[in-house]
This record gives structure tokens, C-alpha cells and sequence, in this order.
């Protein structure tokens, strides 16, 4: 009887903590920030490769854009893929206006963060 009565118990308990999860709906214009780079830069935002930067004449330091906002200015129509758009509406290392990126790794990842720091589960929709 103790044991029916505890693994109901548990059952119910573990049923409340996933009723209580949210989610959270990313669509065009939310608003992101970029999280740290890893230490070959960032897998799951498309940045062109440091070698192409530099060529170009910019700067190719990943670390800078750590905290930087950027809004979704388009989701594919595979609902994973996004293009993002710095906040500011300045380019990328002074060539690159858009990037793109796929959405839910990145999130999952930590390379994009929501701005109200709280973890979430994103559904992307269009």
C-alpha cells in the first residue's frame, strides 16, 4: 500500500512539472542576443570564415559580438533556418548586413539567447 501510494505520488508530481513548462513562439521581428562564441567561433550562425574577413578588411573577432541583439528578419519555410539582422541595423563586420542561422540549435546551444534569460523551449513558426 506504501509503495502504490508513493509511486502515485511521484507520477503525479513529475505530471505537474512538465504541465508547467512554456513555450515560447519565435517569429519575424523577435528580438535575440548573440551568446558567447565557442572557440572555433559560432556553428550555428552562418558567419563567413575568418579568412574571408580578413580579405575583406575587417576585423574577424567573434568575441565582440557576444551580447549583441539581433532581430529575425525572416524564417525559412523549413521553420529552422532564420535570417538575423543586427539590432543597431549595423553590418557585421562591416560588410555582412544579414546572416543566417539555424534557429533552434543555436538556441539550444547557447550561441542565441532570449532576452528575458529565461530557458525556454523555442517553436519556431512563420
Amino acid at each position: 500500500m506504501k509503495k502504490t501510494f508513493l509511486v502515485l505520488s511521484l507520477f503525479v508530481s513529475f505530471a505537474t512539472l512538465n504541465a508547467q513548462e512554456n513555450e515560447l513562439v519565435i517569429k519575424e521581428g523577435s528580438v535575440l542576443v548573440l551568446g558567447e562564441p565557442s572557440v572555433n567561433g559560432y556553428e550555428h550562425i552562418d558567419f563567413p570564415r575568418k579568412n574571408i574577413i580578413l580579405k575583406r578588411g575587417a576585423v574577424a573577432n567573434f568575441n565582440n559580438l557576444a551580447g549583441e541583439k539581433v532581430v529575425v528578419k525572416n524564417i525559412g519555410t523549413d521553420n529552422l533556418t532564420a535570417l538575423l539582422e543586427r539590432l543597431d541595423g549595423r553590418p557585421f563586420f562591416r560588410f555582412y548586413p544579414k546572416v543566417s542561422s539555424d534557429i533552434e540549435t543555436a538556441l539550444a546551444k547557447g550561441e542565441l539567447k532570449y532576452i528575458n534569460h529565461k530557458k525556454q523551449e523555442a517553436i519556431v513558426q512563420p
